[in-house]
């Protein structure tokens, strides 16, 4: 997203543990990304993009997406995107503890980016700093 010719890089992260949370906004700072948005729930994530759709605002850049929300799942808001072609430009990294599995379901769903939280933080935020360079280069 472009403000009066600077580039302002926006992130919507969808994570339910405090701990992570702040992880998570510490890597998105630290990769450049000026306006982060933290929501734990796949359905407050969903009604917010459902409304910018109906209201013609613009989508974050990039989403941070955790699939283990305890009675809830990460996948849902991966299906309200994947249902909704508005949204295919959004730049989309899961971020969790499960694996292979699951890695290969986010494939058909179109995720660009699986990060295993066993990585660490410094494994999320490589991805989001190569994110945040290629939408400042223009894709």
């Amino acid at each position: 997203m472009r403000r009066a010719g600077v580039w302002m890089a926006s992130l919507l992260i969808l994570e339910d543990d405090p701990q992570d949370i702040r992880a998570a906004s510490e890597a998105a700072a630290q990769a450049g990304f000026s306006a982060t948005q933290v929501l734990t729930s796949p359905e407050q994530a969903a009604v917010l993009l459902g409304n910018q759709i109906e209201d013609g605002q613009s989508f974050p850049d990039a989403m941070v997406i955790d699939l283990d929300l305890g009675q809830e799942s990460g996948f849902e808001l991966l299906r309200f995107c994947h249902k909704n072609h508005l949204m295919a430009r959004i730049q989309v990294v899961v971020w969790t503890v499960l694996g292979d599995p699951q890695r290969e379901i986010c494939r058909l769903f179109g995720v660009q980016e699986f990060v295993s939280k066993h990585d660490g933080p410094e494994a999320l935020l490589e991805v989001l700093m190569r994110l945040n360079q290629k939408d400042r280069a223009g894709g």
